[in-house]
């Protein structure tokens, strides 16, 4: 994966240093194939159950099924301090620690963005101008480099109305058969 695109020449970023499985707060391993980026790791972890086992999304490195999908769940937070708003020097920050995190990740073919914050740092961290990529839940887009990003909605902590949570997993519930699609191809055909 090529973690940062451009439209014209540029300097050749650094390389990466090398990651260890706790270089950035997360669950999973830097060898998934999927990347979920949220605000929080161990709430998302709860909301997104069903979703996780539906598609059969784990987060161990070594997956008892071969249709398992592996995953990691990341934090676009990272290393936000608690405002309300995210400043977009902040935003910049988070940006630079998830492209790392991203070159580290040598397996990876597709991210799942859970609201637009998320949206915003995985297109920074992979070199792309906001205004080529609008925030689209529910949809799968591919990035210059090949890898594929899902648009999903963020499942906020505090109470919202019953009927935009019931959309926002909704739209979850309509995205999972298009990312299992998008990472078993060959498994797909017989799921219907």
């Amino acid at each position: 994966m090529t973690a940062l695109a451009s439209t014209g020449p540029t300097a050749s970023p650094p390389p990466p240093p090398p990651a260890s499985e706790g270089a950035r707060s997360g669950i999973g391993p830097l060898s998934a194939e999927m990347l979920i980026v949220c605000l929080d790791p161990e709430d998302a972890m709860e909301t997104l159950g069903s979703f996780l086992r539906t598609n059969n999304i784990v987060f161990d490195s070594a997956p008892e099924s071969p249709n398992a999908i592996v995953g990691r769940i990341t934090t676009v937070m990272q290393p936000l301090s608690p405002q309300p708003l995210a400043l977009p020097s902040e935003l910049e920050e988070c940006s630079a620690a998830l492209c790392t995190e991203l070159q580290n990740m040598h397996r990876l073919k597709l991210v799942l963005t859970l609201g637009i914050s998320a949206h915003i740092a995985v297109l920074g961290a992979c070199g792309i101008p906001l205004s080529r990529l609008d925030f689209r839940p529910g949809e799968i887009t591919y990035l210059p480099d090949g890898l594929l990003m899902a648009d999903g909605c963020h499942f906020p902590t505090h109470p919202i109305p019953a009927d935009i949570l019931t959309q926002r997993r909704s739209a979850l519930t309509e995205l999972s058969p298009k990312i299992r699609a998008a990472l078993r191809p060959t498994a797909c055909r017989f799921c219907a």
